[in-house]
């Protein structure tokens, strides 16, 4: 696998773009013009660089005004074929000077789970936006409360690219480190440039870039300050046998935007979608493709996607597809930072024997840092919320300072709301949330963990 940061500069520190008023009207990406610079500008940057920016005015489901700094950048990064694409990324930072040494930085990859534009978070994000991703709207608001709250400095990435590449983790990793690298070199973000700490978290969708950079940051950014990473409902850990679960199932409505996002970055996958689908296959494609996930998921429950493959062929096992399987699959390399996986035993949509399977590969390397948490009484949706306090409480440790412990650390708790301080945990995000919705501000003066 190629990594575009061997052939291409990476942007210099303190990159220096004026930056814009935020917009009259608040645009879906399909018709704001922030989104596309003239192609030459794109493919002349580097790495990271920051093409454009912008202050926003963020809100809570697209109406209530959340009282922090905020901007957009508009960077560039390289897609799955390493061609120069530029995709945007949202700064959110607490009101007020930074600490000394400057802030630290949250990177949350929401789980966008679409192949639309408007679906992406930073026109979610943003006050007016059309609220139709209300799911990925309560969970930036969540991201936003839980990092500006600790006087952090908070970015989430529109990780698909331009094309709206869902289920893609090469391009998508890469525009999380990109994004990294262009908020650390955009000077109102208060931070210490690649000496910054920096955590990632993201879940289920969230978790394609997530883990895609626990694997690879140590090749493609080599020179980032990455002290950690959080993945929970980890989704390619198994893809096929993801795929072939939900097919035919409840949830199948999941597996038409993954396979079609997965097509816009590989040719011959999309080759295949072509012409081995039947018209009624085409269709729910097209239909799907205009959706955010609230509505696309829940579309065609029970729908036996794979039963509408033209040929006595498995399409899964077609070459070119397998091929594609193989390479967007976790487990090509073991990370090389502290890691935070944690994984419903019961979970409905992404089977957890995929992520133990992962997770025993990568304890087999001595020199891994794994936290594997397997909570017993929740499933893929309760799972988000059960774990979300050991999981912040576990970036908390690293961005503190204090060490990961070293080898592989795999518990099996019947709930992990029983951990020491996991209610407290909740009920401080929480507060933190309903701060947010009403307009107090966050984390000003608050330079908690600094």
């Amino acid at each position: 696998m190629a990594l575009a940061s061997n052939a291409v500069a990476i942007a210099s520190p303190l990159s220096v773009v004026p930056i814009e008023p935020t917009a009259a009207v608040t645009l879906p990406p399909e018709l704001d013009p922030f989104y596309s610079p003239p192609s030459g500008i794109v493919a002349d940057a580097a790495l990271g660089q920051v093409l454009r920016a912008r202050t926003i005015t963020p809100a809570a489901l697209s109406a209530l005004p959340i009282n922090v700094e905020a901007w957009q950048l508009l960077y560039r990064t390289s897609d799955s074929q390493g061609n120069a694409i530029a995709t945007v990324t949202t700064v959110l930072r607490p009101r007020g000077d930074a600490p000394a040494g400057g802030r630290k930085l949250l990177s949350y990859q929401i789980q966008e789970d679409s192949t639309a534009q408007y679906c992406a978070p930073s026109y979610v994000i943003q006050h007016g936006s059309i609220p139709a991703d209300f799911v990925n709207s309560a969970e930036s608001l969540t991201a936003i409360s839980a990092g500006v709250s600790q006087g952090w400095t908070v970015a989430l990435p529109d990780y698909q690219g331009p094309n709206s590449a869902y289920g893609a983790p090469v391009i998508a990793g890469q525009a999380t480190l990109d994004g990294i690298r262009a908020v650390q070199s955009f000077e109102p973000a208060q931070l210490n440039g690649t000496a910054t700490p920096t955590a990632l978290w993201g879940y289920s969708g969230g978790t394609i870039p997530t883990s895609w950079v626990a694997e690879n940051a140590h090749l493609y950014a080599p020179e980032l300050n990455i002290v950690g990473t959080a993945s929970g409902g980890v989704a390619l850990a198994d893809v096929e046998r993801v795929v072939r679960h939900n097919t035919g199932g409840v949830w199948a409505g999941l597996v038409s935007p993954t396979l079609i996002g997965i097509g816009r970055e590989y040719p011959e996958v999309q080759r295949v979608l072509d012409a081995r689908t039947n018209d009624f296959g085409r269709t729910v494609n097209a239909v799907k493709s205009a959706l955010c996930h609230p509505q696309g998921t829940n579309l065609f429950p029970g729908y036996d996607y794979l039963g509408t493959y033209i040929g006595d062929e498995d399409p899964l096992e077609i070459p070119e597809v397998k091929s594609v399987i193989a390479e967007v699959s976790l487990g090509h390399h073991t990370p090389t930072m502290p890691v935070f996986i944690y994984h419903a035993q019961n979970d409905e949509i992404i089977p957890s024997a995929g992520t133990d399977r992962l997770v025993d590969k990568y304890c087999q390397d001595g020199d891994a840092q794994i936290t594997y948490v397997r909570e017993v009484l929740a499933e893929h949706i309760s799972g988000f919320i059960s774990s979300l306090p050991t999981a912040f409480m576990w970036i908390q440790q690293r961005m503190n300072g204090d060490p990961a412990p070293n080898g592989c650390a795999i518990t099996s708790p019947i709930s992990t709301l029983t951990a020491d301080g996991a209610l407290q945990q909740v009920g401080d995000v929480l507060g933190d949330i309903a701060g947010a919705a009403s307009g107090r501000a966050i984390g000003a003066g608050t330079f908690g963990g600094s």
